[in-house]
């Protein structure tokens, strides 16, 4: 009879764990659903236009471009030799970092099953990161971030495979990316020092002088490889970061909010929209984002002082890996240079989601395993709340509606401004000049420098010099005004005050952050 109760009991529990891995691989296919679903149908935006001009060059181009930007090369150099295959669409240009995506949660999915170890456990942090806004967001979008998300949850994956094995293997392809890591955006530095922060924290049968001394020989061969970054383009974009970077100081409260965003879950104006329907309205966002904190507090608490051992170090290794780059960057952002900003933090969107589900793989007592189920179905509520709103609200920027317009104008003797002047970049993806334009942009035009430089501004009369010049000299029959990001090129608005002393506006249309207005002289 004991037999064939245990046996009963040992069915029961691979046929829930065969649904429960169901339910992960669904949530997977959801995953993927969203990040693939109409990718190619909105136009670039204004960042994305920079990266289809840039891997428009030779891969020899790119590294000299590049040195006038703020992150190096990889990304660049990956997306160039995939639109070589696949075209310089919207969708193919997006495409590689929705690859980049796939493969994080795939990933991901290995470090959940090691640390969470239940398969309902699993398939619920699946599920998270499956309605992750931040990751379907940056899955969609030709910029790097998608590709910072995968490099660091490969390296802290690495890091554990390493720890489990006899062999030195895993050391070669940790080293390989962090040194890939740094190779992709300079605010990758972070997870570096975090990985050897945790290297001495995570469970191993290694003892601490082997590891001390393969983090040396992995430190010192990832130095090597960024060596010629560092030395002959590294200097040049610390020097543009420190001096034109345009993220706004850090405030109060912001940290929380990243990190809500980062657990998956931001307030959204449908939010109140959607609760309204049902009769529950909130407030203006403050709520979600509380309870979002709460809940990882309550994770913290849970996995770190319920458990021991081996498992306690896991949760630690794991929170630390998250939490250290947005702390460090944060700290960085109050003494020195603001930086801070959450799509920075890529890889935390992956893991912090498993990490606010550990205590669901926990051994706790009946009643506190209900309450951990409760707050990560409420987590994933929020999460669900913030994926429908983001596909309602998120719109990027419609430049392909902004050329047509330009286009459908009288062909005349036209100079066409940008404000900023890299907004030409998205401009020029979708426009065919015609005989008799021109463009330029403010302080000075895109191309007008080489190589050319982004984030440049106009801050005072001065900085309009080369565009007075040209007005007096140029004999235009009309001139276009071509306006995006001007809360940070053009604050004051100087470039629309010198525009109308002369000339009258004829027209204008405005999309949402991106707008074109048109004007004929004065007397005309």
């Amino acid at each position: 009879m004991e037999l064939i109760v245990a046996e009963s009991v040992a069915e029961r529990e691979r046929t829930s764990a065969r649904f429960w891995w169901g339910a992960a691989w669904l949530g997977i296919a959801t995953a993927i659903f969203f990040r693939v679903w109409r990718l190619g149908a909105e136009s670039l935006w204004f960042d994305e236009g920079y990266t289809a001009w840039m891997v428009s060059h030779s891969p020899r181009e790119i590294i000299r471009l590049i040195r006038a930007d703020t992150a190096p090369p990889l990304y660049y150099l990956l997306l160039h030799g995939w639109t070589e295959i696949f075209s310089r669409s919207e969708a193919a240009l997006r495409s590689l970092s929705t690859v980049f995506s796939i493969l994080t949660l795939l990933a991901a999915m290995e470090i959940s099953r090691r640390m969470l170890r239940k398969p309902a456990a699993i398939a619920a942090a699946i599920w998270l990161m499956a309605l992750s806004f931040m990751q379907t967001w940056f899955a969609r979008e030709a910029r790097a971030y998608a590709l910072m998300g995968l490099l660091g949850v490969l390296a802290f994956d690495c890091l554990q495979r390493h720890l489990a094995a006899r062999h030195r293997r895993w050391l070669i392809a940790m080293t390989c990316l962090i040194a890939a890591a740094m190779y992709t955006h300079n605010m990758m530095a972070p997870y570096a020092m975090a990985l050897l922060i945790v290297w001495p924290i995570l469970p191993s049968q290694h003892p601490l002088r082997r590891r001390v001394v393969e983090m040396l020989i992995v430190t010192l061969c990832a130095v090597a490889l960024y060596l010629p970054w560092a030395v002959f383009g590294l200097p040049a974009q610390m020097d543009m970061i420190h001096h034109a970077f345009w993220v706004d100081p850090l405030k109060r409260g912001d940290f929380l909010m990243a990190i809500a965003a980062l657990a998956g879950v931001q307030h959204f104006w449908s939010w109140a929209a959607l609760l309204d329907r049902i009769h529950l309205p909130i407030g203006e966002g403050t709520r979600p984002i509380f309870i979002t904190g709460c809940l990882i507090f309550a994770s913290a608490f849970l996995s770190i002082f319920r458990q021991s051992g081996p498992r306690r170090r896991e949760a630690i290794a794991l929170l630390t890996f998250a939490l250290f780059p947005p702390l460090f960057v944060g700290l960085y952002s109050v003494v020195r240079t603001p930086l801070f900003t959450p799509k920075l933090f890529m890889p935390t969107a992956t893991l912090l989601p498993i990490f606010a589900l550990i205590p669901l793989g926990m051994p706790l007592s009946r009643g506190v395993l209900r309450a951990a189920w409760a707050g990560a179905l409420l987590l994933m509520a929020l999460s669900a709340l913030t994926i429908y709103s983001y596909h309602l609200e998120i719109k990027k920027e419609n430049w392909c509606a902004i050329a047509k317009q330009v286009e459908q104008l009288p062909p005349q003797k036209r100079l066409i401004i940008f404000v900023a002047n890299d907004g030409q970049l998205p401009f020029d993806y979708y426009y065919h000049y015609l005989p008799g334009d021109e463009a330029t942009g403010v302080p000075s035009g895109f191309f007008d420098r080489n190589p050319p430089r982004t984030m440049l501004r106009v801050l005072n009369d001065g900085d309009l010099d080369s565009l007075k010049t040209r007005l007096a000299r140029g004999n235009y029959d009309q001139i276009v005004l071509v306006i995006a990001h001007q809360f940070w090129g053009d604050p004051s608005h100087r470039t629309h005050a010198l525009v109308l002393e002369n000339w009258n506006q004829q027209g204008q249309l405005r999309l949402d952050d991106v707008a074109v207005e048109w004007y004929r002289r004065d007397g005309d």
